[in-house]
């Protein structure tokens, strides 16, 4: 086994922005801790348990939006990263993940903590990569360099997401007694240009055109990271054009004082006539999934007569089973050049506007006042809780309930810069585990 090789792989890993390790114990993993460890461009976090290893780098990287690296040792411990490796999948969240694996002839052959272990996560990661078993020849070593430059460039590539990478090892896997450890050249870094996304005037002309054929145009934003410069061109675009936003409290736009986050609460309870008059001609969407259950059947069932929806890359998932358009943009473009573009302010559309404000006014009052006359219980408790949050702090939430009730208290106008975040739920009960990991970093 060649040190020498694994330690520059550390190294490039620097080189391209990552700063957090996370190491789970392991004697065949030895070499990727000890080339992270004694780099001194890291920092190493140790943890005995994998499943929840995970999260805590998932935590990591959901709130950094960079890469962090997770290891583990041979065997079913790589299984282990599973739930937060596909979390990490859905939310387009990026790892980097190495499972250190024992030599090739070793697998099925009944040898201690031998798994196979290639396409360990299935279509769960955006690509899987295999290190070289030897490193005794050049294009050896120049292959391992290429795997992960690319490795780490995919998973910083949007959509981001986790990346595979399996380290087979031969022992001795410890350096021998008194080994030092030694410098080595800046390893080669293959750096990517990211891709911008616009439209042409033509492309604009069209989309200007068509727009002013819609009457009703509501915009939905799903999950998204905390994204502070979205939220004033968001709202210099409501005081030029006065198009209605609903959403829940994971699309963190709760600064919008004009934001309809109590939707799933009013829909919920509303007669079919006054949801029909709540249909969209238009839905615009961006962003990731929806807690908010009454507003999605609400879409589902009162389809508009078109969907766009705003990605700049990757799939795009049909949630309300209405797509019509895809626009490979991103929201704060798209709404930033459509502040000037679009000249044409209807009073229709402010009538539309307005429908969804007094809803959400009532719904505001009625919560008010539920609370003015129930002040225990654990309903009450959260919202104390929720008060009391600081400016600036990072709220972590676990899938379903929790995200709900969050949804439903709502954060106050004078709260600044809460970000929160919220599992998606592919992970089961670790939603709990992944509730502690974010209180753990950011309290």
């Amino acid at each position: 086994m060649n040190a020498t090789v694994i330690h520059q792989l550390a190294e490039l890993c620097a080189a391209k922005g990552i700063e957090h390790v996370i190491l789970c114990p392991g004697s065949r993993s030895a070499p990727l801790a000890l080339a992270f460890t004694r780099s001194n461009h890291f920092t190493c976090w140790t943890f005995s348990d994998e499943r929840s290893a995970a999260f805590i780098g998932l935590a990591m990287a959901q709130q950094t939006r960079k890469p962090v690296v997770l290891v583990c040792t041979s065997g079913s411990a790589g299984y282990n990263f599973a739930p937060a490796v596909a979390e990490a999948f859905f939310q387009q969240i990026p790892l980097i993940i190495f499972t250190a694996d024992r030599p090739k002839e070793w697998i099925d052959q009944l040898d201690g903590q031998t798994i196979r272990q290639p396409e360990l996560y299935g279509n769960h990661v955006k690509r899987y990569f295999e290190l070289p078993q030897e490193y005794l020849h050049a294009d050896a070593i120049w292959h391992a360099n290429r795997i992960i430059n690319e490795a780490i460039n995919l998973a910083e590539a949007e959509p981001y997401g986790p990346i595979h990478i399996n380290a087979p090892f031969r022992e001795p896997l410890y350096p021998a007694v008194n080994e030092k450890h030694q410098t080595h050249d800046t390893p080669r870094n293959i750096r990517t240009i990211p891709k911008t996304q616009s439209l042409t005037e033509g492309q604009w002309n069209e989309i200007i055109k068509s727009l002013n054929t819609f009457q009703k145009i509501l915009v939905v934003p799903g999950q998204l990271s905390a994204n502070h410069g979205l939220i004033p061109i968001l709202s210099a675009f409501h005081e030029a054009h006065s198009w209605p936003v609903a959403g829940d409290i994971l699309n963190n736009l709760h600064a919008l004082p004009f934001h309809c986050r109590h939707a799933d609460a009013f829909l919920g309870q509303m007669p079919e006539k006054l949801k029909t008059s709540l249909k969209p001609d238009l839905l615009i969407t961006f962003g990731q999934s929806l807690v908010a259950k009454n507003l999605k059947l609400f879409l589902r069932t009162y389809s508009p007569r078109e969907h766009w929806h705003l990605q700049a890359n990757g799939d795009t998932a049909d949630t309300f089973q209405s797509v019509s358009q895809i626009l490979p943009v991103r929201p704060d473009y798209f709404f930033s050049e459509l502040t000037t573009r679009l000249t044409n302010q209807q009073i229709s559309r402010r009538v539309y506007s307005d429908e969804w404000l007094q809803h959400e006014v009532k719904t505001q009052d009625h919560i008010d006042r539920f609370f003015t006359k129930h002040d225990q219980g654990e309903f009450a408790f959260l919202r104390n809780v929720m008060r009391a949050l600081p400016d600036r702090c990072n709220l972590h939430l676990a899938n379903s309930m929790s995200v709900r009730y969050a949804n439903y208290i709502g954060l106050t106008a004078q709260q600044k810069g809460v970000s929160v975040y919220g599992n998606r739920g592919t992970s089961g009960i670790d939603g709990c585990t992944s509730t502690a990991v974010g209180h753990s970093l950011t309290s």
